[in-house]
């Protein structure tokens, strides 16, 4: 009798290990196939990638600049503005970051920071009041901005470069 109770015993021990084998082989190969597919998946574009990067790298240096990664440029001190709105005195200060993807751009940001920072003053200085504290007012601001950076650095070195212009801070009291 004692030797049956560990036969009976031995075979459930073996179902047992097979259903947990099985378990563990299915599981194994869920872990493989999903790592394969996100691989796949993943790797898969970067030739199509390779040879979107190949052709912008044709055209040119300015095309290559532009797809790089964002580079920023504070613009210190803080613009502060003042309106005269129904006889009462009004202020906007104002900071702003300047973004472009090409390093060479920023540098001529700086060394022409005095004429850009004039040109965004009077830019400012004509804005109404009211209109921006509107949304569509801020935004048309920022394209102003971004445009009157352009032009003075194609004025001054033939190509624009500046890409976004970004309300870090914008106060209207």
């Amino acid at each position: 009798m004692a030797e049956e109770d560990l036969d009976v015993g031995g075979e459930s021990g073996e179902k047992g290990s097979k259903k947990k084998l099985i378990i563990i082989i299915v599981a194994l190969l869920l872990v493989l196939g999903s790592g394969g597919g996100a691989a796949f998946f993943l790797l898969g574009g970067e030739d199509e990638a390779e040879v979107n990067a190949e052709e912008s790298a044709d055209v040119g240096d300015v095309g290559a600049a532009a797809t790089g990664p964002a580079i920023y440029l504070e613009l210190d001190p803080a613009f502060v503005i003042d309106f005269i709105v129904a006889n009462k005195q009004r202020y906007l200060q104002l900071n702003l970051t300047v973004k472009s993807r090409d390093q060479t751009q920023i540098d001529e940001i700086k060394i022409h920071m005095p004429l850009i920072r004039n040109s965004l003053v009077l830019l400012f200085a004509s804005q109404s009041f009211e209109e921006l504290q509107t949304l569509e007012g801020k935004m048309a601001l920022k394209a102003a901005s971004v445009e009157s950076i352009n032009n003075i650095l194609t004025q001054e070195t033939g190509s624009g470069g500046v890409e976004d212009v970004l309300f870090t801070n914008f106060v209207m009291q």
